[in-house]
């Protein structure tokens, strides 16, 4: 759809995304690394300057449940590469013939002077310890760096009853980011000790580029990077991203859907156009925003077209808000990540062109 010109006043446009069937991403087929479209430097680590998590200890009961019924499924990964010794947290996902898939975070095999390369599998040494003090020798099967999530395999006897997988099957469409109690979870490298560490889901803008991820304050160590994040209903929330007094987490809705779509195509698609969701930013940036508008808007203003031509968005502008899409209203960039995965693989699975349909208002601020 060709859009017009109409910086300068306010607007409201529906433009239509082409998603094709053909993926681009680049792939390495040494180790099978997933990495992003972009040519741009992958996300980062940073300081965050946050309150100290809250003390939940009344709530703890609470959580009883859901600990016991994913602490068999909760490990620690060590890989050691070039002298160096890296370890994660990792959840049991899924078994796949002989194999059982752990996701964890690809702050384990990333080489630590550059952040944006992977150790290759036959330069790096996994070891997952499991919750029975036993160790298994892990394989790389995928890792992404733009999402911060690996696979890795294993082969163990009986880990269909021993390693109970956390499934990442019929889970809800999206989750709700209203605040609430949530926990952090993890596997202690060096003591093999159950890890448990109680916060609260807030809403936060982020320093990273990758939009998707949501902020937890749960006051953390770095054993419990790719851990699950689970809330007080048993429900897996996601994966830790990165520590420091907050707590990062990738939900579940993208994880997962970028999962189910390697195990198809062995790679993992990149969204180009990235934004922000409006309820995360500055009170004084909302407010200039809506005054352009008759009614407070919502959903998702983009900052960001990577490696696209205007026209191959539909017509979607950087300072566009992207309100809804296929009719339903955006809140998170989480949620707009997730439809558009849907849409990828409904592409992937019908070879055909699918087109996603956006609600547009044009801020002209920018």
């Amino acid at each position: 759809m060709k859009r017009k010109n109409t910086r300068g006043r306010k607007g409201k446009t529906t433009a239509k995304l082409q998603i094709s069937e053909d993926p681009q991403q680049k792939e390495n087929p040494g180790h099978r690394t997933c990495w992003s479209d972009s040519d741009e430097p992958q996300s980062k680590f940073v300081n965050f300057d946050s309150e100290r998590a809250a003390n939940f200890n009344e709530d703890e009961p609470k959580y009883f449940e859901s600990v016991l019924r994913v602490h068999k499924s909760v490990v620690s990964l060590v890989a050691t590469a070039d002298g160096r010794r890296m370890f994660c947290s990792g959840t049991v996902i899924d078994h796949v013939g002989e194999k059982t898939w752990i996701l964890t975070s690809a702050t384990l095999v990333r080489k630590p002077t550059t952040q944006f390369e992977v150790y290759r599998q036959d330069n790096i040494k996994i070891e997952v310890n499991l919750h029975n003090e036993q160790t298994a020798t892990g394989s790389l099967e995928m890792c992404d760096l733009h999402y911060n999530i690996a696979i890795v395999t294993i082969e163990y006897p009986g880990s269909m009853v021993l390693l109970p997988a956390v499934g990442l099957n019929n889970l809800p469409k999206y989750y709700s980011l209203q605040p609430r109690p949530v926990i952090a979870l993890g596997r202690d490298v060096d003591s093999k000790a159950f890890l448990v560490k109680c916060g609260k889901l807030v809403r936060k803008n982020i320093e990273l580029d990758c939009k998707e991820l949501v902020v937890c304050m749960c006051d953390i160590t770095k054993d419990f990077v790719g851990g699950p994040v689970m809330d007080s209903q048993k429900r897996f929330l996601g994966i830790t991203y990165s520590y420091e007094k907050t707590a990062l987490y990738l939900p579940v809705e993208v994880a997962a859907r970028c999962i189910n779509y390697f195990k198809k195509e062995r790679t993992i698609p990149w969204l180009r156009i990235r934004g922000q969701a409006l309820h995360t930013l500055a009170l004084d940036v909302l407010e200039s925003l809506s005054s352009k508008f008759d009614t407070p808007p919502s959903g998702i203003l983009i900052d960001k077209i990577c490696d696209m031509s205007t026209e191959n968005c539909g017509g979607i502008e950087v300072g566009d808000i992207i309100s809804k899409l296929d009719g339903d209203a955006l809140y998170s960039v989480a949620q707009f990540t997730a439809m558009f995965l849907d849409k990828k693989e409904a592409a992937m699975d019908t070879l055909n062109t699918v087109i996603l349909e956006m609600d547009a208002l044009e801020a002209f601020w920018l």
